[in-house]
């Protein structure tokens, strides 16, 4: 094989070529349009624990061990803090749905729950392989110190303490430290980052992948590509010919600082009926959350160019929820704002791995943080050693009806 080309210089580009440079000695070049690990990455909440049925809490766990890994390099820029995530319930209908979810955990039930899904969580398996505990509203102030919250106002919780969150000193909370940790590794292994140099077309044959264009500039040749550019992915694919089946989601983050710091480290919070979450940053400053899909906001979500979500509006709603959950919040300062781009999937798994179009390989997921390390491995093997790996089932595009992947000849997934 000549040379790999990674388009995308997120987290997850960024892992597939580590662990490509890990595997193999031909060229590996990754392309990203910006600066690398400056888009998606740079914006997430950067939130790290396993959760999922089988097999996608093995990924995540990969990731898990991966990260501890990097904590433990003082050369990585990235930190890590242990902050357990409470979702709770503010109306009785709420509250059923999380009693529904946390006995159909315990009974290690797959099948949707028979809740009133409020919140939009109706299937108990995403809580599957971590520990949930289900705390009645009026034992939730006797059991979490929470003076931001009206307690008052919640009707029960779902507590989940293997969770925490990357932070360092940026603006953001940290993932892009852990970005550039996997950018310095492969850069160890002899990967070449072009940053700023957007690919305008893949260009294959009848046998697949021969080459990419480069913008403004030559022709690459390419034996196979990685389509690893995150809410961009579809059309990175479409340029090889493969239709990618995903969606689009933003998530808007405002900035809150406390006029006071807090004497004590909050739980991740989450509110079941609105979905907008209050993540800690340091002790003076909270990031206010929420999520905006395609049905929100009236048509498609285009990554490449500003979407009319109405931030205005949002901001508006997103901070009035926050704080009649959190009175606390009263006096904060809003400070900063961004808004991430994010996809969703037909399952919300990820699609990993060989596609229709001989080297043409995908690496999109949700929760790119959670699931790049393994990402990251399950394409170098495909594309370096043929080997499916245990996950093939479950991440191949293959899965959905009306979908494909090329497996390369004598090789049985």
């Amino acid at each position: 094989m000549d040379r790999i080309v990674v388009i995308g210089g997120g987290i997850v580009g960024a892992s597939v070529a580590s662990h490509l440079g890990e595997r193999t000695d031909d060229p590996v070049v990754v392309y990203d349009s910006g600066e690398l690990a400056a888009e998606t990455t740079d914006k997430a909440t950067a939130m790290i624990g396993v959760s999922d049925p089988d097999p996608y809490h093995r990924m995540q766990a990969e990731g898990i061990r991966c990260y501890g890994e990097f904590f433990g390099d003082p050369e990585c820029s990235a930190r890590y803090r242990h902050a357990p995530r409470l979702r709770v319930a503010t109306t009785s209908a709420g509250a059923e749905d999380l009693v529904a979810l946390a006995e159909s955990t315990e009974n290690g039930d797959q099948e949707p729950v028979d809740a009133s899904g409020v919140g939009g969580t109706r299937d108990a398996s995403r809580f599957e392989n971590s520990i949930v505990g289900h705390v009645p509203g009026d034992e939730v102030d006797g059991r979490f110190v929470l003076p931001l919250l009206d307690t008052d106002r919640i009707e029960g919780a779902l507590y989940r303490p293997e969770y925490g969150y990357v932070f360092d000193d940026s603006r953001t909370l940290g993932a892009r430290g852990l970005a550039m940790a996997f950018v310095e590794r492969a850069r160890d292994r002899g990967v070449t980052f072009e940053a700023h140099t957007p690919v305008s077309d893949v260009v294959t044959d009848g046998d697949g992948v021969r080459a990419v264009e480069i913008e403004g500039e030559t022709t690459v040749p390419a034996e196979a590509v990685v389509c690893a550019a995150g809410p961009w992915n579809h059309r990175v694919a479409a340029m090889a010919g493969v239709d990618l089946p995903i969606g689009h989601v933003l998530s808007p983050v405002f900035v809150l600082d406390l006029p006071q710091p807090l004497a004590y480290t909050p739980p991740m919070i989450k509110s079941h009926e609105t979905g907008v979450g209050l993540h800690p940053k340091r002790s003076e400053r909270i990031l206010v959350t929420t999520t905006v899909t395609e049905d929100d906001v009236d048509g498609s979500i285009d990554p490449a160019g500003p979407s009319e979500i109405g931030l205005d509006r949002i901001r508006r709603s997103t901070l009035r929820t926050a704080r009649e959950l959190a009175p606390g919040l009263d006096a904060a300062e809003l400070v900063d704002e961004w808004v991430g781009h994010g996809i969703t999937t037909p399952d919300g798994k990820p699609i990993v791995g060989w596609s229709e179009v001989s080297g043409c390989m995908l690496a999109a997921t949700r929760a790119g943080i959670q699931y790049a390390p393994a990402v990251g491995a399950i394409v170098a093997r495909q594309l370096v050693e043929d080997d499916p790996t245990e996950y093939y089932d479950a991440v191949t595009i293959d899965r959905f009806e009306g979908y494909r992947d090329r497996v390369p000849e004598d090789v049985n997934p």
